[in-house]
């Protein structure tokens, strides 16, 4: 007599429903990327290299800057034109990371208009300009060769212009107003720029300071590197 076989148990069949498929991850929010005076959008390069691919870029000219412009620009109506041009370029809500003078450009856009802008990182703004960066700012401009002046499109009267321009803005009661969650950046070798860093840390709710080591007033163009990952850190965090 042969010894019965078990029956094999069946498989276990899930309950038949819906097919779940996994959300596709939301795409990063489009950073804009504003230069400083005596800068061009190609002050960028370096970063946007390094950067391309992991979100929309937008390096436009800041208005008043612009080489075919006749006037310098008001900070108020530089704000609000590059806001009429990111809602042109089909942008929602974008992040700014802004240098120099962008970077007050950059400070009114966000207090003017806090529903465009998410992010915020600021390189070697300031609220007022002081007398003694005005100083040193037109001594740099007398020693600045005209050759490096022209591959920017600028004359040495436009930038002592603008220069007049930014020395007579006050950002003062635009900081409370700014809700983006806010970097800002300074060089330790920039001197001039070290006291904007703290006037604009301090009036700028949650804002966080961060001094970089080595680096002077320029670090879209002196260290892309290291901006690039302060940016990554700071524009991909939850």
């Amino acid at each position: 007599m042969t010894e019965s076989q078990p029956e094999p148990r069946p498989e276990f069949q899930p309950e038949s429903g819906p097919d779940i498929q996994p959300e596709p991850d939301a795409p990063a929010t489009p950073l804009v990327l504003l230069h400083g005076v005596g800068q061009a959008p190609m002050a960028w390069e370096d970063l946007v290299v390094r950067l391309y691919g992991s979100r929309r870029l937008l390096t436009p000219w800041v208005p008043g800057l612009r080489p075919t412009e006749t006037r310098p620009v008001p900070v108020e109506e530089a704000a609000d034109r590059l806001a009429q041009e990111i809602e042109l370029e089909g942008l929602g809500r974008v992040d700014l990371c802004a240098q120099s003078w962008g970077s007050m450009v950059a400070t009114r856009l966000a207090a003017e208009h806090p529903d465009r802008v998410r992010r915020l990182v600021l390189i070697g703004g300031q609220v007022r300009t002081p007398k003694l960066v005005s100083g040193v700012q037109a001594g740099l401009l007398r020693l600045m060769p005209a050759s490096r002046l022209a591959d920017a499109g600028v004359s040495k009267d436009r930038l002592t212009a603008m220069l007049d321009v930014a020395r007579r803005t006050d950002l003062t009661d635009a900081l409370p107003r700014i809700t983006a969650a806010t970097l800002v950046l300074v060089g330790d070798r920039d001197r001039a720029g070290q006291l904007g860093a703290r006037s604009l840390a301090d009036g700028i709710a949650g804002a966080r300071l961060r001094v970089v080591q080595g680096a002077g007033p320029s670090l879209n163009e002196e260290r892309p590197e290291e901006l690039e990952h302060l940016l990554r850190d700071f524009l991909d965090r939850d």
